[in-house]
Parts: structure tokens; C-alpha cells; sequence
């Protein structure tokens, strides 16, 4: 099982940033990519084909009492060995800062209570994430008159890391370290910073649709972790949209509409909604066409005993009518508002609600 657990973050930029609960999404949605990263000793002995799971690690009352007063994010993943045999593994992984004695403490601590209810083999690793700490704890010892323990674990510490390496890795996992890495040593809320976070930003997110244009498992969790993680200004925010050649290429169209997860992100959230509008308005036109030629085979049928160009004209208007009638039936499909619709066609906001009546019932 997995477990990530995040110590303060005040130290970060964006205060209502959720740090743990971005690297928790990520590790879940890239669990093998995070296990061929983190813990390449541990990764071929694992049969992912099997899957993994992840219970919820609050049932443990230690993990309840130790959330008070702290930011803490909890998961633990069961994974099943290549052995053959029915054997699992947990896997402890905790997010903090700095690595001080009572966090070590504590990593015992989990240890043993995961040890003493599954008794099955654990691997521990903790991130340290404050790139800017050199010193770090990795061992919980005990002695007591004869009675000793010594209790260590895998560490993991952005302190330090080549960053070109981690540039030139294929494992998404080296752009989500860099990130990390960035936020941890720019902290500052300055103009210049925010300038500073914009370029990284762009050059992070270029870097993830050259490496993973292919892999749209692996790009879509990365751009929501980037995007969300390195968040800036509105202004600044604004510019790294026109910028992005995602956003200027239709034929990455496609691709970017069936990436879901992406909806509702800072960045690529309008790159959705406008894509959605410009398919939109394809849609109406399409849409009063198909339904002006329909239109105006019936009108013409109508009016052939009042005059060929007089059932012309009924069949255009009647045509444009069902066109936006259909077509407004589409957008109460897709949850747009009665305001969105009426701006969308050219049917009034009283139409509007008595269509979505008839179609709610």
C-alpha cells in the first residue's frame, strides 16, 4: 500500500495550493511510473498486471490522532509480487518537508501499526520535498539497556537533483520532481518570481507534450499536476495561453478533447471551452443548414397550392426554427444555462425555459 502524507506547506507560493493532494492524485493515477522511479530496486519484483489497490489508511487511529493540527494526505497501495504466491507488499510513501527525529518517529510508527494488523513485508520511502535542506533524518533508533532498535527507510530528496537529468528522463515522474523542486526554492511573491514561475511553467508543460504527445495517460496527469502546482497570475496566466502550440494547432483538437481530466485546469480549461464553442457554433451552422434544406422540402410541399416561393420562405424560417430548436436540445444535454443558450442561438430566454421544461419531463 501507498501511503502520502504532506507537512506544512506555508512555505509555498500559492497558499490554497493542494501539494499533497496533487502528488497523491499522481502517484495513484501513475502508481507503476512512481514505483520505476522512486524505487527501481522494488519495481521488477512486482506484478502489476495484478493491479493495485489502495484502502484507506484512516483506519488506523494513530494516522486520525496525528492529521490534528497538521495537512496530511494518506493512501497506502497493496501490490502483488511475480512470485506467484499470495503475498502483498505496502508500501509506505510520505511527502514532507524535512526529514527531523519526530518525523522519523513517526515513520516507525506507521510502520508498525501497518505491520502489526496486515503482517505482511512493508517498503517505506518518504519524499522530502524542501529542495532547500541538505540534512535529513532516515533512521528511528531506540535504546534502552540492552533493548535497542534501529528502524531505517528509502528517502528520496529533491535536494540536490541534477535537473538536466531529470529533463532528459522518459519517466513522467522526473517533470512532476522538477516541478517540486521549483516550487520548494522560489517561494517569493515578487513581480520578477512571478515572471520566473511563468517561464518554468511554460518550459515544464513544452517538455511534457514533446515527451508524452503519445502517451495521453501520462500527459494529461502531468499538465494537471504542472497546472495546478505552478499557478500564476491571471495576466501572466493569459499569456501562457496564447503561447501554447496545443492551443494554436487544431489537429491537437482531438487529442486534448479526450482528456477529460484537463476540464477544469487553470490553463487547459479554456483551452476545452473554446473548443467546445468553436464546435459549437461548426454545430449550429451544420445544424441550419441540415435543417433549412428539411425546412424547405416540407414548406415547398405546403405551399405549392399558395406559390412555390411563398413555401420557400416558410420552409427557410421553419428550416432555422427546428435547426436552433435541436440544436438548443444538444446544449440542455451538455448542462449549459438557460443564459448560455440564448446567447448561443437565437432563441429568447422565455423559449429557452419552456424547452428545457419539456425536456426535463
Amino acid at each position: 500500500m501507498i501511503t502520502t502524507v504532506k507537512e506544512n506547506t506555508n512555505n509555498y507560493d500559492a497558499k490554497d495550493t493542494d501539494y499533497d493532494g496533487l502528488w497523491k492524485n499522481l502517484i495513484e493515477e501513475l502508481f507503476q511510473e512512481f514505483m520505476e522511479f522512486f524505487a527501481p530496486d522494488l519495481y521488477p519484483e512486482i506484478d502489476f498486471e495484478k493491479g493495485t489497490d489502495f484502502p484507506n489508511i484512516e483506519l488506523f487511529q494513530f494516522v486520525i490522532n496525528s492529521k490534528k493540527g497538521r495537512k496530511y494526505s494518506d493512501r497506502l497501495a497493496k501490490v502483488t509480487m511475480k512470485n506467484g504466491a499470495e503475498k502483498y507488499i505496502f508500501v509506505h510513501i510520505e511527502v514532507q518537508a524535512v526529514g527531523k527525529q519526530d518525523f522519523a518517529e513517526r515513520m516507525f510508527k506507521y510502520f508498525y501499526r501497518i505491520y502489526d494488523k496486515h503482517k505482511h513485508p512493508i517498503y517505506s520511502i518518504a519524499l522530502l520535498t524542501d529542495a532547500s535542506h541538505q540534512n535529513y533524518e532516515d533512521t528511528f533508533r531506540y535504546s534502552f539497556y540492552g533493548t535497542e532498535l534501529t528502524y531505517l527507510y528509502n528517502v528520496y530528496r529533491f535536494y540536490g537533483k541534477d535537473k538536466e537529468k531529470l529533463k532528459k528522463s522518459d519517466n513522467p515522474f522526473a517533470l512532476a520532481v522538477l516541478a517540486g523542486i521549483y516550487v520548494s526554492e522560489n517561494s517569493g511573491r515578487t513581480k520578477e518570481d512571478h515572471e520566473k514561475r511563468f517561464q518554468f511553467k511554460q518550459q515544464l508543460i513544452s517538455l511534457a507534450l514533446e515527451k508524452y504527445s503519445h502517451r495521453d495517460t501520462y500527459l494529461s496527469a502531468l499538465l494537471y499536476f504542472i497546472d495546478y502546482i505552478l499557478q500564476v497570475p491571471a495576466e501572466l496566466q493569459e499569456k501562457l495561453y496564447e503561447l501554447l502550440p496545443i492551443a494554436q494547432n487544431e489537429k491537437e483538437e482531438g487529442k486534448i478533447m479526450g482528456m477529460e481530466k484537463l476540464r477544469d485546469t487553470p490553463t487547459f480549461g479554456r483551452l476545452f471551452r473554446e473548443i467546445e464553442e468553436e464546435a459549437t457554433k461548426k454545430g449550429l451552422e451544420k445544424g441550419i443548414e441540415q435543417g433549412m434544406e428539411k425546412g424547405m422540402e416540407k414548406g415547398i410541399e405546403q405551399g405549392r397550392q399558395e406559390g412555390v416561393e411563398v413555401g420557400k420562405e416558410q420552409g427557410i424560417k421553419q428550416g432555422r426554427v427546428e435547426a436552433e430548436r435541436d440544436f438548443a436540445t444538444k446544449l440542455l444535454e451538455r448542462n449549459y444555462s438557460d443564459e448560455e443558450i440564448t446567447q448561443l442561438t437565437s432563441l429568447s430566454l422565455k423559449e429557452v425555459k419552456m424547452l428545457r421544461e419539456s425536456y426535463e419531463n
